[in-house]
């Protein structure tokens, strides 16, 4: 008995080890990859193992475990996570206008931007202690450039929350008249067999940065998807999306059916707008009902031991992303650590966004790489908006994901 239960056991390790090799894995990939890759364009860098989490900063790691200096009320959200993840969704939620507040009010301080760079205004701080260097100020040194030595991102770090200090958000805006995207369908989604011969191939060879977009379909609720001008999902009317047009502007909005899909390259939905009308959402309409405007999809936030929040108190608190459009029409990207929605929306505000939407969640889904050029074009250095994204990260769209995402590149 013991002797076959060994054989059997040997047997399944042989096809871990044989599963796990990187030549084995290599030859199963799939030829859809071609939608979702960057590998052609990148240079070899050697070092450590890049699946290994980077530290993090010490002044990060007090942080994060800083208690608050006052007692949170105890009512604060209590039935959110089970108001806004109960029924299933079979159209999008409404935004409920009378409850829509304004974020907390913070002066921000406008500065003048030379030509040809954008005009973005200093957030000043809520908290004094501890000090983050930097925190509001929006910077473009170390971040990606074009050739003329004009910034195409710029970057900031802050503490949007009154209720939990230690919450953190990483936004980085895109200089849209000098960028463009483009939606990728990943490779394990079911909607890329019907785009497996589309013949508009991207050439990346101008990549800038790449972001995750939103939640994978199977959880996503019926939210829609268009590739290319093609409808991948169908649209659902009302729901929250990012639209990429034909001329590359984009647009964060409610979806309707009298948007022309003529007009349409790309787009991506998924559930209620987290900003509208430049103010934070704080309640939404579901099944005729007014409910929390929380997001938290049914149960798949995790915390970073790859436990459901749900059972929690607090279980809005996670590590999110979302997009903002300002109104200059230039793209936010936004990647908070153990923090709510509500306040990363109200992070998007503060940084001149009028309209917001959520996107994927989870440490090993917040993803915003940044990209360095030769002067052919060939990768030589990465980096990333947020210092406690995985390190692994900034490598895994080089042979194509399993996920959706969306590529930066400049025009």
């Amino acid at each position: 008995m013991f002797s076959g239960m060994w054989k059997r056991v040997s047997f399944l390790v042989g096809l871990v080890l044989v599963f796990s090799t990187p030549g084995f894995t290599r030859d199963l990939s799939s030829p859809l990859s071609v939608h979702a890759r960057i590998s052609d364009y990148a240079v070899e860098e050697s070092g450590s193992d890049s699946r290994q989490s980077e530290p993090s900063l010490k002044w990060l790691e007090e942080l994060l475990t800083r208690v608050p200096e006052y007692e949170t009320p105890e009512n604060v959200r209590s039935e959110a996570g089970t108001a806004v993840d109960a029924g299933t969704v079979t159209d999008a939620d409404k935004v409920v206008d009378a409850d829509i507040i304004e974020p907390a009010e913070v002066m921000q301080t406008e500065i003048a931007a030379p030509p040809g760079q954008l005009r973005l205004n200093r957030i000043p701080p809520l908290y004094t202690s501890p000090v983050i260097e930097g925190e509001g100020e929006w910077i473009s040194e170390d971040m990606p450039h074009s050739p003329d030595g004009q910034p195409l991102v710029y970057k900031t770090v802050y503490r949007p929350s009154l209720e939990f200090p230690n919450a953190i958000a990483y936004m980085a805006v895109f200089n849209m008249d000098r960028l463009k995207t483009r939606l990728f369908i990943g490779q394990t989604e079911p909607g890329i067999y019907q785009i497996s011969h589309n013949p508009d191939r991207e050439s990346l060879n101008k990549i800038v940065a790449i972001t995750n977009a939103m939640w994978m379909q199977q959880h996503a609720r019926g939210a829609g998807a268009i590739f290319r001008g093609q409808v991948v999902y169908p649209m659902v009317p009302g729901m929250a999306t990012l639209v990429v047009y034909n001329d590359d502007s984009v647009d964060i909005l409610e979806w309707t059916d009298e948007i022309p899909l003529s007009l349409i390259k790309d787009a991506r939905q998924l559930r209620h707008l987290m900003v509208k009308d430049g103010k934070v959402v704080e309640e939404v309409v579901k099944h005729g009902k007014i409910e929390d405007a929380e997001i938290g999809l049914g149960g798949f936030l995790i915390d970073n031991q790859g436990r459901s929040t749900m059972g929690n108190k607090f279980w809005f608190l996670a590590n999110r992303t979302a997009f903002g459009i300002r109104e200059d029409g230039n793209l936010v990207f936004a990647m908070g650590h153990h923090i709510s929605t509500k306040d990363l929306a109200k992070a998007l505000v503060l940084a001149g966004c009028k309209r917001a939407i959520h996107g994927d969640a989870n440490i090993h889904n917040i993803v915003c790489n940044f990209y360095f050029r030769n002067e052919g074009d060939k990768i030589v250095r990465r980096d990333r908006l947020s210092p406690e994204q995985l390190q692994y990260t900034m490598k895994r769209y080089d042979q194509g994901y399993a996920k959706d995402f969306f590529a930066f590149y400049e025009k």
